[in-house]
């Protein structure tokens, strides 16, 4: 596997240890919990909900570091400071930048899933 800005697989493969089956679950784990905050980021952002925001943002924190989701971790960073420093009025841009990270990603996983 070829680590990407989107995630580092030499991590994934250094914590399954040669176990297939584990490499697997870890890999849909980290497919849903992309899913997951694709689905309640956006809703933050379309209701201008700031605390859903930091809910999904602090929900995949883990995995962002963990697995190294360089791309996705610098544009939530953004988001961040965006929502911090503009409010709501400038997050169009943003949320296109996030979903094209999100679905890069998504592809990458499905890639190696299959």
């Amino acid at each position: 596997m070829n680590n990407s800005d989107n995630i580092n697989f030499h991590r994934v493969e250094e914590m399954a240890e040669g176990d297939m089956e584990f490499r697997s679950q870890l890999l849909h784990a980290i497919y849903t919990s992309i899913q997951d905050l694709k689905k309640k980021y956006v809703e933050g952002l379309t209701l201008h909900n700031e605390e859903i925001i930091q809910q999904a943002r602090h929900k995949i924190k883990p995995t962002l570091s963990l697995f190294e989701l360089k791309k996705l971790n610098d544009i939530l960073q953004e988001g961040k400071t965006l929502v911090s420093s503009k409010g709501f009025d400038e997050l169009e841009i943003h949320q296109g930048k996030f979903l094209q990270a999100a679905d890069e990603l998504l592809n990458d996983l499905n890639k190696v899933l299959n």
